[in-house]
């Protein structure tokens, strides 16, 4: 039995088998030869140790910067996230199982559902109710931590998309809260440009106080986050909020969860959609009709005997019927890449044709998921 497989066979290890079997061959082998060898050996051994070793944390720092790009958001633009480690922790089991919910949300409203996972999980590790030091129970602020200040926009937002009127008890009903969550953070990035390192601290600032930062300090605002309670008013306490929440949420952000929305730019103007934001699906942008049609200057009708939405402008007349792959402009049939829908009370049509009939110039930036449409 050789000491190791003959294809990694070293000149020490031949040495140490020559050795072994000399003397019943009738050979011999002198010891300077072989500590000669068993010390070249050892450098060799102890040099490839040490390459080992350097290969080996290359190898770790390659893969956290592999991480870091395959965990990255895409269509973040504005504030640097050099030195923001994103993807280093786990979700837990209580936040996976909103999964659902985080996707038909992020998605109605432009939010990328894994944002949404992240924010649960720093926010509640999506657990609805906390705890007294003895252990027992008291209701909080619901998996995505909705504060009191919000009473009033949750309560309009429940009117707004369900006909009810929202009460602040119902913040611990997560089909309530994701939504509203995702509708904050969707009119947040408008705010913010898509930036959402601001948008992210100010989920946990608000609005008000990270705008009185940025007022103040500029591009360097992210180091004033420590001195957030000066930006406070009426407040009586030592501290105001979480000035590492940028830090905190985006350690659980992993592209887990489907993302199918899109943004639109028109003439680089990041577009609002209400009730709906646009959806890629199976490789076709459908995107609500009024905003965009409106965004272009055109006028927006829908005819309900007919289940068709009216576009006019410019002497130029189109008809989409829903749930079928033609249109008309001018009268005339044009056929469809795919049909339009309703979804949430919105007419979805298929954007190129929209834009394009519309003389505007329609581009996919696929890395930011964005469409990039410029009025001629």
């Amino acid at each position: 039995n050789f000491p190791c497989k003959l294809k990694t066979l070293t000149k020490y290890n031949i040495f140490c088998i020559i050795r072994l079997v000399s003397p019943t061959i009738g050979g011999t082998i002198t010891d300077d030869a072989y500590i000669k060898s068993r010390i070249t050996h050892e450098r060799t051994y102890n040099m490839k140790k040490k390459i080992t070793g350097i290969i080996c944390a290359l190898c770790i720092s390659a893969s956290c910067i592999s991480v870091f790009a395959e965990g990255s958001i895409p269509d973040h633009k504005g504030t640097p996230m050099d030195g923001i480690e994103i993807g280093t922790s786990s979700l837990n089991s209580a936040v996976k199982s909103y999964y659902d919910l985080f996707e038909k949300a992020g998605n109605q409203y432009g939010v990328d559902p894994n944002l949404l996972a992240a924010i649960c999980m720093q926010e509640s590790s999506g657990r609805n109710l906390s705890y007294r030091e003895d252990g027992s129970e008291y209701p909080a602020w619901g998996i995505m931590q909705i504060e009191y200040s919000h009473e009033k926009s949750f309560k309009q937002f429940g009117i707004n998309t369900t006909g009810e009127a929202w009460t602040l008890k119902d913040r611990l009903d997560p089909e309530k809260a994701v939504p509203y969550a995702a509708w904050l953070i969707s009119n947040s990035l408008i705010a913010y440009d898509c930036d959402y390192m601001k948008m992210i601290q100010a989920y946990n600032f608000g609005e008000t106080v990270l705008n009185r930062i940025i007022e103040a300090k500029g591009d360097e605002w992210l180091d004033e986050r420590k001195n957030a309670v000066n930006y406070v008013s009426n407040w009586n306490y030592k501290s105001y909020g979480d000035a590492l929440y940028i830090e905190h949420v985006l350690r659980y952000y992993h592209n887990e969860l489907d993302y199918l929305g899109a943004k639109v730019r028109i003439n680089d103007k990041l577009l609002k959609f209400e009730n709906q934001y646009p959806l890629v699906i199976d490789g076709h942008t459908l995107i609500p009709i009024r905003a965009v049609s409106e965004a272009l200057g055109a006028e927006v009708e829908w005819l309900h005997e007919e289940y068709t939405a009216s576009i006019v402008k410019d002497g130029i007349e189109i008809e989409i019927p829903v749930n079928e792959n033609t249109a008309y402009v001018n009268d005339e049939e044009v056929e469809l890449d795919c049909s339009a829908q309703i979804l949430n009370g919105r007419t979805m049509v298929p954007l190129r044709f929209i834009a394009e009939e519309l003389n505007a110039d329609v581009q996919w930036e696929q890395e930011s998921r964005t469409v990039l449409i410029t009025d001629k």
